[in-house]
């Protein structure tokens, strides 16, 4: 390669430009981002990412873990060049304020961060290839091919996913960084190829640290900038552990794999938490043809406070489910603390200090949410995505009021989808008194998925106008009337259908004793 491949400098990001520029804007793209157009997808390097990001809407990147990790990276650079990785106390939020209202990253800023060491940024070769180990090349046995990168293809034992192309098949440069991201927030544990370090060998490796996890980004529809500058933890949040707070690109060291570190402020909890070590190798044309994926360390993680997700008392961060609705959870976003009858929930800590900012600005911010539903060994079932409409503004700090509405809204969807999941179990078992019980489970499952199906539009419009009662009951009732119509089939099934939505719709009784408070 005449060139190596920089991710600073060469296209690897998709990203969707603003719609509705100006002419002086329109203008300004076109110096910066050739070729892109207004409302257009277009790839980008880190560099021009940053330049151009007051011009943007948004990433539009196709999967979601992927998405998660490269707003991790973004976060940094933010951090970085828009001087909010020194904590002034009070002064922060200044700073803050200043930079949302200058607008973008400043130009100058953005050459002394990448200028000094672009060699860091090559995604091959060279002493430090961005993200990856290059000790790897005597310490991480043989090359895999370059399949064995991409998640979704077939591997090995592994269940074909999404991907049928062939294992030998090249993966280009921009593919190979957005799965050499992937690999390092959500691999998975078990057996990897073999490393030899410090007397040890192995094959076994831990978890990635977002695997399995649903992340929480503050989102701004129409703006990249303001979303970026948003994404950084105030310094109330960040660790304080000893030792250079550096993101891994940034590091004079390579990381010692046999005693990781804990972090030391926000780019280091942002970056450098990994359990694997990858170190890709490319061809004359800049693809990747070969790659050693490993142990990254050889004990669990430290413990750390990742500030993009949900914290619960025990059980470590929310999961990703597929089948888990993000509104099911916004009570949990907006109130600081989420009591629970198992857990109490703690909110992203990145949402710590939104409230400060202007009221018309906090107005338009939303959530966007993307996770991987998976187990932590090799199992992969699916990924998503997903925004709010603009409920920030609804932080409880902002909006007590609000927010103890929403909360309300989602403890009634809550209590009404346990009375149809109990009036469909009593339908059920009325119906089939001989049938092994276990057989209920999907029929219970299929009618209270479609309730919290049914149950998102009403929840939204309770979200519009908190004043307004959720109408939650009657979307059970109609379930459980759909749901039951195959036990309608027999005498004995009308009968107990009958009795079980009598109880479906029976007024709650009146709670005797003290309420808990929401928050």
């Amino acid at each position: 390669m005449s060139q190596p491949f920089r991710v600073d400098r060469d296209p690897c990001i998709p990203v969707r430009v603003r719609t509705g520029l100006t002419a002086h804007e329109a203008k300004e793209l076109a110096d910066l981002l050739p070729g892109a157009a207004d409302g257009a997808t277009v790839l980008v390097g880190l560099r021009p990412l940053l330049s151009a990001a007051h011009l943007l809407a948004d990433l539009d990147v196709p999967q979601p873990p992927v998405e998660a990790m490269w707003r991790r990276v973004l976060a940094v650079l933010a951090l970085r060049i828009g001087a909010l990785d020194t904590p002034h106390g009070e002064n922060w939020l200044d700073t803050r304020e200043d930079l949302i209202r200058d607008g973008r990253f400043d130009a100058t800023r953005i050459a002394e961060y990448f200028d000094p060491a672009p060699q860091r940024w090559r995604l091959y070769g060279g002493p430090r290839p961005f993200l990856q180990d290059p000790r790897l090349t005597e310490e991480g046995g043989d090359l895999a091919p370059p399949g064995r990168l991409v998640m979704t293809r077939a591997s090995g034992a592994n269940a074909l996913w999404t991907d049928s192309t062939p294992q030998d098949v090249p993966v280009d440069a921009p593919d190979s960084a957005a799965w050499l991201l992937a690999w390092l927030g959500y691999g998975p544990s078990g057996t990897a190829g073999t490393r030899r370090r410090g007397g040890r060998s192995s094959h076994i490796v831990k978890a990635g640290p977002h695997r399995a996890v649903i992340s929480y980004f503050p989102h701004h529809p129409d703006n990249l900038f303001t979303t970026l500058v948003l994404s950084v933890p105030a310094p109330s949040t960040w660790p304080t552990n000893p030792g250079p707070d550096a993101a891994p690109w940034e590091s004079e060291a390579l990381p010692d794999p046999l005693a990781p570190q804990p972090p030391a402020g926000p780019a280091s909890l942002i970056s450098a938490r990994a359990a694997h070590a990858v170190l890709l190798t490319a061809d004359d044309t800049g693809r990747t043809v070969g790659c050693r994926i490993t142990w990254g360390a050889t004990t669990d993680l430290p413990p750390a406070t990742d500030p993009y997700v949900i914290e619960r008392d025990t059980g470590g961060p929310v999961r990703a489910s597929r089948s888990r609705a993000v509104w099911r959870d916004l009570d949990a976003l907006l109130l600081h603390e989420r009591p629970g009858d198992k857990n109490t929930l703690r909110r992203p800590t990145v949402f710590d200090h939104l409230a400060e900012l202007e009221p018309d600005l906090l107005a338009q911010l939303g959530v966007r949410a993307l996770g991987w539903d998976q187990e932590r060994r090799d199992l992969d079932r699916a990924w998503y995505s997903a925004t709010t409409p603009p409920v920030l503004r609804h932080l409880a700090e902002a909006d007590p009021d609000g927010a103890a509405a929403i909360a309300a809204a989602h403890r009634s969807a809550q209590a009404c989808a346990g009375q149809l999941r109990r009036a469909l179990t009593a339908a059920w078992r009325g119906a089939n008194p001989l049938r092994h019980q276990d057989d209920q489970h999907g029929f219970v499952d299929q009618g209270t998925a479609r309730y919290w199906e049914s149950a998102e539009g009403e929840f939204w419009t309770t979200v519009a106008a908190p004043a307004t009662p959720p109408a939650f009951q009657p979307l059970a009732t109609s379930c459980f009337d759909a749901a039951t119509t195959a036990l309608k089939s027999t005498a004995r099934g009308r009968r107990a259908a009958a009795e079980a939505r009598a109880h479906l719709t029976r007024p709650p009784r009146k709670a005797t004793g003290p309420r808990r408070p929401a928050a």
